[in-house]
């Protein structure tokens, strides 16, 4: 009988495998994908079926392997234990670190298992499940804070890598102004970022004010995905200095190019 597993598959009825004091790698997966992507592990056969469009269902797909590396990096650091287990029953065996040494993760999140004795080819047909160590992993996954919903800012980023070099070289370039006293910020009454202080935070009126704005389409465009998210300091909200003047720069570059 084979022992293939079809990609995602393991995700359409969230079948489980018991083993003590461990859950299996894609029950593991899916709390993650639910936590930190905000859609149920029943759609990620669909996500990955779907054809390819330059939009959401990229996004959606990139999200996953973003999650996927980032799971993968914490087994290749030693920060979470795994473990293998033969496909059908068997004696339970710790993974070492260097058994996370892979180019493409990705696979193996999949279909939760890979080949024992050719573990970095995952075209071989696959001889041991994967499990994580239960509280381990729940301990880790409570401290991890959710992305929630991917806004349009994030989505262009994803799907766009000069949108997101250009955006990282903005607010790059805004951060060394800041620490280099280079923007008049005497005129907006702000604070720069000092060592040990942590980076310059603005309040609403500071953010209408710099960018010429009402409250009102501040918080639309916020709620559109279009300008940068708030941080909720309690009932308070600030936006990071920083990443309002890359918006700006943002707009500006935008306007040269027409």
């Amino acid at each position: 009988m084979s022992k293939a597993i079809h990609p995602w598959s393991p995700y359409e009825g969230r079948t489980d495998y018991v083993s003590s004091g461990r859950k299996t790698l894609t029950s593991a997966f899916a709390d993650l994908v639910k936590c930190r992507a905000g859609f149920p592990p029943t759609e990620l056969p669909e996500i990955f079926t779907a054809p390819e469009d330059d939009g959401e269902n990229d996004a959606a797909r990139d999200l996953v392997r973003l999650n996927a590396e980032l799971f993968a990096h914490l087994f290749a650091t030693g920060k979470l234990a795994s473990f293998a287990r033969p496909l059908g029953g068997g004696e339970v065996v710790p993974l070492s670190e260097e058994l996370w040494e892979i180019d493409d993760p990705l696979p193996r999140f999949a279909t939760g298992a890979f080949n024992f004795d050719r573990w970095w080819d995952a075209d071989t047909e696959p001889t041991h499940r994967i499990f994580v160590d239960a509280k381990q992993f729940d301990h880790w996954l409570a401290d991890l804070k959710p992305l929630g919903p991917l806004t349009n800012r994030q989505v262009e980023a994803i799907v766009d890598p000069q949108i997101r070099a250009a955006r990282s070289a903005s607010i790059q370039a805004s951060t060394n102004k800041i620490d280099h006293g280079m923007l008049e910020d005497h005129e907006s009454g702000l604070v720069p970022d000092s060592p040990g202080v942590g980076p310059a935070l603005m309040t609403l009126k500071e953010v209408c004010d710099l960018t010429r704005r009402k409250s009102s389409t501040i918080y639309s465009d916020m709620n559109k995905g279009i300008f940068p998210e708030a941080v909720k300091l309690g009932s308070s909200s600030r936006w990071l200095k920083a990443e309002v003047l890359a918006y700006i720069a943002e707009q500006a570059g935008k306007r040269s190019k027409n």
